[in-house]
């Protein structure tokens, strides 16, 4: 799973404030950084590919951002600040500068995503030195101190522990023992039969076309046209269970449509019984040679030929199974947490009538008319 979300909060966050600096364009600004949360290019326009650079010879304590102009601690400001109240703000500032080194930046860039592409860790080093430029002026403002700041800190916590609390149980969801891969496997053998298939698909209409010279559609009798279509299926299938070449039939189905386009390649090649409908997965039952019953479906009719039929070996259906283990597992937890609490809403305040009525507050009753009936429910205060 790939974990974008709080890279897409960092950089829109970024792209919000640099719309409010004059020095940076916000047309061009915002179309970077928004593709940048997108992960995909503007429609019509092409990204130059990151050149490819080798991290190999970079040691964990070099600088890799270095940030000049910005004290590297509030502490640091304060004393350029106090300095610069007798000196030009260009000379107060020479001196200050956050350097970031290689680890510091790879524990951050690992944190909002441990498989982080190499062009989207230069995008967040192109946007990192802005957000911690607008966090420390923030703090010279006494934003961090604003309740209404304190607010979303919290709600933003909460947010970070939900998204590691998931991070967390999908880890752990996917340490699934081979014993128990094998154990799937072998409990369920229909799951991993594969057959090879050929397929005619017969239109239930028929595309009829406008008469000479005009535009309007031809009128079609539809109970006529489906019950001839149903007659050309029936046909088909009595030709393909002798032995008929499939693909000779599909274009034969296609003929009695009315349909002028070639008709499509008959043969599916090898699928698992989730490849098909529900209702058309009972070929799987027949052995390879014979053909199915004719299927009917609301869109038309279908006739299968069962070519060949294996199972799956366990090497090449472990990645399926252990996918699907770690699914099963990883919403068992989430549903055994989310059910061992039960929220209740307050429906004077948030209106409705769903949740169950809180502790305390007894169920209003609609008073009745004269006749008996239920009558208007009272004026809320």
């Amino acid at each position: 799973m790939k974990h974008y979300g709080w890279l897409i909060l960092l950089l829109l966050t970024s792209l919000a404030l640099a719309q409010q600096t004059p020095a940076t364009p916000p047309a061009k600004s915002g179309s970077r950084l928004a593709r940048v949360a997108q992960q995909q290019p503007q429609p019509g326009e092409e990204e130059a590919p990151a050149p490819h650079v080798s991290t190999s010879q970079v040691p964990p304590t070099a600088p890799v951002i270095t940030v000049q102009g910005l004290c590297s601690s509030p502490a640091a400001g304060a004393r350029k600040a106090a300095t610069a109240a007798k000196t030009p703000a260009a000379t107060a500032s020479a001196g200050c500068k956050t350097v970031i080194t290689r680890a510091q930046f790879e524990r951050l860039a690992s944190a909002l995503n441990p498989d982080m592409p190499a062009a989207t860790k230069r995008q967040l080093a192109e946007a990192y030195p802005r957000l911690l430029l607008f966090a420390q002026k923030a703090r010279d403002r006494g934003v961090d101190k604003d309740p209404h700041f304190q607010e979303m800190l919290k709600f933003a916590t909460l947010q970070l522990l939900a998204q590691n609390l998931t991070r967390d149980l999908q880890k752990k969801a996917g340490e699934i023992p081979q014993a128990e891969i094998e154990k799937y496997y072998n409990d369920n053998p229909a799951k991993f039969q594969e057959v090879e298939l050929l397929r005619v698909f017969v239109p239930k209409e028929k595309q009829a076309a406008p008469p000479a010279g005009s535009a309007a559609p031809a009128k079609t009798d539809t109970a006529a046209d489906q019950a001839a279509m149903k007659a050309v299926a029936e046909k088909i299938h009595a030709e393909a269970a002798a032995g008929g070449d499939f693909q000779k039939l599909q274009q034969e189905a296609f003929d009695a449509a009315g349909i002028k386009s070639q008709s499509p390649s008959v043969n599916l090649g090898k699928i698992t019984r989730e490849g098909l409908p529900a209702n058309h997965q009972k070929v799987f039952d027949i052995q390879p040679g014979q053909v199915s019953e004719l299927l009917d479906d609301p869109g038309g009719f279908y006739v299968y030929k069962v070519v060949s039929k294996q199972k799956v070996p366990l090497d090449q259906a472990k990645g399926e199974i252990h996918n699907l283990l770690q699914q099963q597992t990883f919403r068992q937890e989430m549903e055994g947490m989310i059910g061992s609490v039960k929220p209740e809403l307050n429906p004077s305040y948030f209106g409705g009538g769903a949740g169950p009525t809180p502790p305390g507050m007894a169920p209003q009753r609609r008073p009745k008319s004269p006749a008996g009936q239920p009558g208007a429910p009272p004026s809320q205060q």
